[in-house]
C-alpha cells in the first residue's frame, strides 16, 4: 500500500515537472509574439481583477466541486487579447482561494490551468481563418459565436482532465467516478456559465470592456446571495446533524439505563424489546405514519425505564407484594416520564409511558383516567406490555402461551385494556411463528439499533480534497 502511494505521489511530481515546463515554453512563446500595448495590459489587469473576485464568490457544492464566473473573463482574455494573457487571468484567479501551503497541490493547479488555457486560446486564433472572422472587430459573426461555443466547451473538458488526473494519481481514484460524479453534475451550470460569456462576448465587441465589466455586477450579486442561500442551507444541515446527534445521545442515555436495570433483573430488556416489537407492529397494522410507529416502538423499549429506581427486592420478589411494595412498583411510570420529559425530543414519548398502566375502565395509575381520554399509543402500549408479560417466566408464575395469553386479554378487554388494540394484537400474532408469538425472538440490542438514528459514515475516498 505504502508502495503504490509513493509510485502514485512520484507519478504526480513528474506530470506537475513536466506541466509546469510547458507552460513555463509556452507562455514565453506567446509572450514575445504578442502585442503589450497599454490597452492590452490594461483589460489583461481588469480581467483578472473580475475574475479574481468572481473566484472568491465560488459556490461550493461539495470537497471537489466548485461552481463560479470566473470563467467568463478567462473567455474574454482568450477571445480578445491572446493565450498568454489568458493564463495571467486564469493563473492569477486561481491563487485566490486555492491552498497556498500545499506547494504540489498548487503548483499541478497553476501548470495546468495555464496549459489548457492557452492551448485553447491559440486554437481559437487558429480557427480565425477558415471560420472568417477576425478580432478586433465591430460586429458579431456566427463563425465567432460558433468557435465560442466550441472553444468554451473544449477548454472545460481540457482543465477537468488535467484536474481528474491529479486527483486519480492523489487519491487513488478512478478517473470515471470523478468524470460521472464531479464533472457531469455541474455540465448545466457551466453550460450556463459559456451561453452568458457569449453574451458578454457580444457585449465586449459592442461597447468595449467598460461595459462588459459593468456587466459582472449583476452576476457577482446573484452570485453572492446564491453563495449565501448554499452557506445557509449547510448551516441547516449542520444543526439538524447536532440535533440528530444529541437525539442519539439521549437515546443512548436511556437505553443504558434500561441496561442497567437488566442487570438487576434479567427480565427487563427483553421484556423491553417484546413489546417495542409488538408495538411497532400493531402500529403499522393499523396504517400509522412511520413517525407513529418510531414513537410507539420507542415508548415499548423505554416504557419500564422507571424501574431503575424500584428496589431490587421488590422487583424479585416471588410472594405477594405488600401495599408499600405496589406502591413503589406503581411509581414507575411518572418516574420514567419525569426523566425523558427533560428531553424536548422525547416529550411525547413521556406522555405515552405515563399513562400506559391507566386501565380502560379507569381503574388503573397514576390518574384513574378511562376509556378515549388515554393517549391511543399508551392504549397499544398497555396491550403489548401485557401481552409479552403473560407470555414471559416471572419469578411468581409460569409463562402462558400464546392462545392462552390472548384468551385472557379478550376477557379483560372493555375493562383492564382497549378491545380495539386488543383485537389489532390478535391480528398481528395471526399470521407470525411461534418465536414471534412468545416474544422470544425479540433482543434488546436489535431493536435498540432500530430506534437510533441512521449513523451516518462518510466515505474517505468520497470526500478526498480535489487537488
Amino acid at each position: 500500500m505504502a508502495e503504490s502511494v509513493r509510485s502514485r505521489h512520484t507519478v504526480l511530481v513528474g506530470l506537475t515537472a513536466l506541466l509546469s515546463a510547458a507552460a513555463g515554453a509556452l507562455f514565453f512563446h506567446f509572450s514575445i509574439r504578442t502585442s503589450w500595448s497599454n490597452e492590452v495590459v490594461t483589460q489583461t489587469i481588469l480581467l483578472t481583477l473580475i475574475a479574481w473576485v468572481a473566484e472568491n464568490q465560488a459556490v461550493q457544492f461539495s470537497k471537489r466541486v466548485h461552481v463560479s464566473s470566473a470563467n467568463l473573463p478567462v473567455l474574454l482574455g482568450i477571445f480578445f487579447l491572446g493565450p498568454a494573457q489568458s493564463a495571467i487571468i486564469a493563473c492569477l484567479s486561481v491563487l485566490a482561494v486555492r491552498h497556498k501551503k500545499d506547494l504540489l497541490r498548487m503548483t499541478f493547479m497553476f501548470a495546468s490551468n495555464a496549459v489548457s488555457v492557452m492551448l485553447v486560446a491559440a486554437l481559437f486564433n487558429f480557427l480565425k481563418e477558415p471560420l472568417g472572422y477576425s478580432v478586433p472587430t465591430t460586429t458579431i459573426a456566427l463563425g465567432f459565436v460558433f468557435a465560442g461555443v466550441l472553444i468554451g466547451a473544449i477548454w472545460e473538458v481540457i482543465d477537468f482532465a488535467f484536474a481528474s488526473v491529479g486527483v486519480a494519481l492523489r487519491y487513488n481514484q478512478k478517473i470515471v467516478s470523478l468524470w460521472k460524479n464531479n464533472f457531469l453534475p455541474t455540465l448545466p451550470s457551466q453550460i450556463l456559465i459559456l451561453g452568458v460569456g457569449m453574451v458578454i462576448a457580444a457585449v465586449y465587441i459592442s461597447a468595449g470592456i467598460a461595459a462588459a465589466a459593468l456587466f459582472f455586477v449583476p452576476i457577482f450579486a446573484s452570485q453572492h446571495v446564491y453563495k449565501l442561500l448554499v452557506q445557509q442551507k449547510e448551516l441547516l444541515a449542520e444543526q439538524t446533524q447536532l440535533s440528530e446527534d444529541l437525539m442519539d445521545m439521549n437515546i443512548g442515555f436511556a437505553g443504558a439505563l434500561i441496561m442497567l436495570l437488566d442487570s438487576k433483573d434479567h427480565y427487563t430488556a427483553s421484556h423491553s424489546a417484546g413489546v417495542a416489537m409488538y408495538c411497532r407492529d400493531m402500529a403499522r397494522m393499523m396504517g400509522m405514519s412511520e413517525d407513529e410507529q418510531r414513537t410507539a416502538h420507542m415508548a415499548g423499549l423505554l416504557h419500564d425505564l422507571g424501574k431503575v429506581g424500584t428496589p431490587d427486592a421488590v422487583l424479585k420478589k416471588e410472594g405477594e407484594l405488600t401495599a408499600r411494595e405496589w406502591e413503589q412498583i406503581k411509581e414507575h411510570p411518572t418516574t420514567a416520564a419525569e426523566v425523558l420529559s427533560q428531553f424536548d425530543a422525547h416529550k411525547d414519548i413521556a406522555d405515552i409511558i405515563r399513562h400506559h398502566q391507566e386501565q380502560y375502565d379507569g381503574t388503573g395509575y397514576p390518574y384513574g383516567i378511562s376509556g378515549e381520554d388515554i393517549p391511543e399509543l399508551s392504549r397499544m402500549l398497555a396491550v403489548a406490555d401485557t401481552y409479552h408479560a403473560l407470555t414471559s417466566d416471572r419469578p411468581y408464575r409460569e409463562a402462558k402461551s400464546p392462545f392462552e395469553a390472548l384468551i385472557i386479554l379478550r376477557k379483560v378487554a372493555g375493562t383492564q385494556l382497549d378491545p380495539k388494540y386488543v383485537e389489532v394484537m390478535a391480528q398481528v400474532l395471526k399470521n407470525e411463528d411461534l418465536g414471534y408469538r412468545e416474544g422470544s425472538k425479540a433482543d434488546f440490542l436489535n431493536e435498540f439499533r432500530k430506534s437510533r438514528p441512521a449513523l451516518k459514515l462518510d466515505d474517505f475516498h468520497a470526500n478526498a480534497k480535489e487537488i
